[in-house]
């Protein structure tokens, strides 16, 4: 079986935190140095981001997802899951590639490929069945003879070629929340140091970190927490769907 889920709205809500990931994407403009630093840096945000979201939560990530990904870890490592994507109309790249790189600094590489709106094997932002079964068989996963019945799928969205074709199409309740922005930025700014990074940004209104921070919170519009949730009906969901693949590996044997 293979599990694919959407982005926004279903495993995460990156509203808060995309321009802190943004920046700390490698750019062609910068040093050679300073890309080897922002990738540490990058890494070092990942940490520290799962562990708020362990201890006390952010709510960046879906609440109970830490958990689904553990659970299919499990079935991935004795062959009963066959691979996990991300399979998304989000257009940057970068917000499925770190909500990945979270899910697997907690529970080691289950996650095989990170489909954006705009992956070359993407036709349209319409999600389809020919299109996911080309993603799953000529992609990163490599499935075999595939079929609707292998593939659970979950979005907060009815995308109607893959609710047609599909028998495991999970249709769950849309998560969002906004994640506090300030606790974000307290992360950000104890990780991110380096002058010449703020050199490379070349605006006169930016002298340290604190002024970075301040432009994210503008562009984004937020400084707010929402009251933190539970995990819900689409937990739930997705708990049903890996205990289903637990009871037929059990029938097989």
């Amino acid at each position: 079986m293979y599990f694919v889920f959407d982005l926004d709205e279903t495993l995460a809500d990156i509203y808060t935190v995309y321009y802190f990931v943004a920046s700390l994407q490698t750019y062609s403009t910068m040093s050679e140095s300073l890309r080897r630093t922002l990738k540490e840096y990058y890494k070092k945000f990942v940490k520290h981001i799962l562990y708020e979201e362990l201890i006390d939560p952010l709510g960046i990530i879906r609440p109970g997802i830490l958990d689904v990904m553990e659970k299919l870890r499990e079935l991935y490592k004795v062959g009963k899951v066959k691979g996990v994507i991300i399979y998304s109309n989000n257009g940057h790249l970068y917000n499925l590639e770190f909500i990945r790189d979270i899910i697997h600094e907690f529970v080691g590489e289950v996650i095989c490929d990170c489909i954006h709106r705009y992956h070359h094997r993407r036709r349209s932002d319409t999600k389809t069945w020919d299109e996911l079964k080309c993603i799953l068989m000529e992609g990163e996963c490599k499935a075999k003879n595939l079929t609707p019945s292998d593939v659970s799928f979950f979005d907060d969205l009815i995308h109607d070629d893959l609710h047609k074709h599909l028998v495991n199409y999970n249709h769950v309740p849309e998560y969002t929340y906004k994640a506090s922005f300030d606790r974000i930025a307290d992360i950000y700014r104890k990780i991110v140091v380096d002058k010449e990074f703020i050199d490379v940004i070349q605006n006169d209104n930016i002298k340290n970190i604190d002024d970075v921070i301040e432009v994210f919170r503008k562009d984004s519009c937020i400084n707010t927490t929402s009251r933190f949730v539970e995990p819900d009906e689409g937990i739930n969901m997705m708990l049903r769907s890996i205990k289903k693949i637990g009871i037929l590996g059990k029938r097989k044997n």
